[in-house]
């Protein structure tokens, strides 16, 4: 279906008036979106964005992602999107996701779903939908990969900068989003962008259970962890000898 008049003629001059700058400036806030998603999307996966805008990080996840699905509320951002990530592993979509739920299901189901600055322009009260609709479409295991503006900014920019501030503008708190979900954070930090803690970035997962699996080391972490083995138990082995004989002491004073 296709997104509200209301929002879709907000979004098509946001995307002349801002998201065009960015094929000139080296838009920061973007970079940390790809080196969140380089270090979580895994290689091969099928990955869906949300939110693609021009299509600037799809042409990213193109190189690590064996299908790319990015949809947007804005035909001129698709259109744009179109021309500049144009590749046979990417598709862009014209889509509301509040109101495509059977056709990102039809689409699924995707090993990643990734929202760049997008949760906190869905209103609250619609944020269990959104939340309802990526479980429907996300694989187990699968990851959603998150990223929107710190409460403490969001705060300073309705006191300070409120005209920066979109057609909706929530603040997310990360007790509010797991309120809406069965999915479980994985990964969650502060990031600086162009400012101290401006940015939020967090990994949900639909797979947290414990199997049992010996965790994997690569062969220089076997390597680190041998060293750091035989450095821990130099400096403690005389600790470990006295303490080993007081209790032998014990032991034979009580025995």
């Amino acid at each position: 279906m296709e997104p509200s008049r209301d929002s879709r003629e907000f979004y098509n001059a946001f995307s002349g008036e801002v998201l065009l700058e960015d094929f000139r400036r080296l838009n920061l806030r973007q970079v940390a979106v790809r080196e969140l998603c380089r270090e979580f999307v895994p290689r091969g996966a099928r990955v869906l964005e949300i939110g693609c805008g021009v299509g600037i990080n799809a042409k990213f996840l193109q190189s690590i992602a064996s299908r790319v699905v990015g949809v947007d509320i804005s035909d001129r951002n698709i259109e744009v999107a179109r021309e500049y990530a144009a590749a046979p592993n990417t598709e862009f979509k014209l889509l509301d996701v509040l109101h495509a739920e059977e056709d990102l299901a039809a689409m699924g189901p995707f090993d990643a779903v990734v929202l760049p600055d997008v949760i906190e322009h869905v209103p609250a009260e619609l944020h269990a939908r959104l939340f309802a609709t990526i479980e429907r479409v996300l694989a187990v295991p699968g990851r959603v990969i998150a990223t929107y503006p710190s409460p403490e900014y969001q705060e300073y920019l309705r006191k300070n900068d409120p005209k920066a501030l979109q057609l909706v503008d929530e603040t997310i708190e990360l007790a509010d989003i797991l309120r809406h979900t069965s999915l479980r954070p994985c990964y969650f930090r502060y990031k600086d962008v162009w400012h101290k803690n401006q940015y939020v970035h967090l990994v949900l997962t639909s797979d947290l259970a414990f199997r049992g699996e010996t965790a994997s080391l690569t062969a220089m972490g076997r390597i680190r962890y041998r060293v750091r083995k035989r450095l821990w138990r130099y400096r403690n082995g005389a600790f470990l000898k006295r303490v080993k004989r007081r209790v032998a002491k014990t032991d034979g004073k009580t025995g």
